[in-house]
């Protein structure tokens, strides 16, 4: 089957065939309460995404005597300083009944391009619950990476810690810089070797002003943070929303020794209610596979919507010797 699919550079008469094949492809696997609706109900976005994807060449479709059955977009950037493609969760779909075969084309197809112009790190973003790419992927070599998940803001928490949970004054800026401090910390360590953008003093004074900060105190000593804020705009990236919460920016973080306490469910619950009465309908999170005491809290309380997925081809493929070799 493989071999009678056709690649094609996308074109915008593909793109009412391309929306359909997407939007049934959210429905099938975006279907719990938890995730936003818009994204199958107003396409308006996507189209716009993909005719600026066709315009910069970096929109390929597959056809099956004709008729599309699949398309990937992908976009390049620097990612820690190497060059980097990625796919993201809008900008890609296949029809269901040949998803292995359409996927296995377009990805063979395009990766070739990316390694021609030596691009060796390949990032794509899927459907957490897509069983079937999720394990096409594997298969080729990627490995999961991090997670955006979902909860809808009308639950009800009922665990108490043993902590004060306050919103952070401007006052209280050297507790939160230490606390940061020692979060990037816990991040460049092993299992996750993570490297986070340094954040000043003056950062942290621009962010608990424009932003919902919240710190756990026990016993006039701060133990954790979590940091909201409320977006503007749709954003085809992590699939949020207009008017949607985000754990965002500094994110969220727990001292070790102060973990399994219900301390993170106490701070949950102050941005919870925060939504509510922002009436924000979804609150939004974005968490690395690797931070492991993190995976667990978060797939609790939230539902995963989408997984991101990395691949790093080995350097020396287009060396002279390996390929006389």
């Amino acid at each position: 089957m493989i071999n009678s699919i056709q690649i094609y550079n996308m074109q915008d008469g593909d793109i009412d065939e391309a929306k359909k094949i997407w939007v049934n492809q959210y429905e099938l696997y975006c279907s719990k309460s938890d995730f936003p609706s818009y994204w199958k109900e107003d396409t308006s976005l996507l189209e716009k995404y993909l005719r600026v994807k066709i315009k910069s060449k970096r929109a390929v479709v597959a056809k099956l005597k004709e008729k599309v059955v699949g398309f990937l977009t992908y976009d390049e950037f620097p990612f820690n300083g190497e060059s980097s493609v990625f796919c993201p969760a809008i900008g890609h779909a296949a029809i269901e009944e040949l998803k292995e075969s359409v996927y296995l084309a377009l990805y063979k197809y395009i990766s070739q391009k990316w390694i021609d112009k030596n691009i060796f790190n390949h990032m794509w973003t899927i459907f957490f619950d897509d069983i079937k790419l999720k394990t096409l992927l594997f298969d080729l070599g990627y490995g999961s990476y991090l997670i955006d998940a979902f909860s809808e803001c009308n639950k009800i928490y009922n665990e108490k810690s043993i902590c004060d949970i306050r919103k952070a004054e401007l006052k209280d800026v050297d507790e939160l810089f230490e606390l940061v401090k020692e979060s990037s910390q816990y991040y460049t360590s092993a299992p996750l070797f993570l490297r986070r953008d340094e954040v000043s003093h003056q950062d942290l004074e621009e962010i608990i002003v424009k932003n919902n900060v919240y710190i756990a105190w026990y016993q006039d000593e701060p133990v954790g943070f979590i940091n909201l804020s409320i977006t503007k705009n749709n954003n085809f990236i992590d699939m949020s929303i207009k008017n949607c919460g985000l754990i965002d920016e500094i994110g969220a973080y727990i001292k070790q020794e102060y973990r399994n306490k219900s301390i993170g469910v106490d701070m949950l619950k102050c941005v919870i209610d925060y939504c509510r009465k922002s009436n924000a309908p979804y609150i939004h999170v974005d968490f690395e596979t690797a931070n492991l005491y993190g995976n667990k809290f978060w797939k609790k309380y939230f539902s995963p919507m989408l997984l991101s997925m990395r691949r790093t081809i080995n350097k020396n493929i287009n060396d002279n010797e390996a390929i006389s070799e």
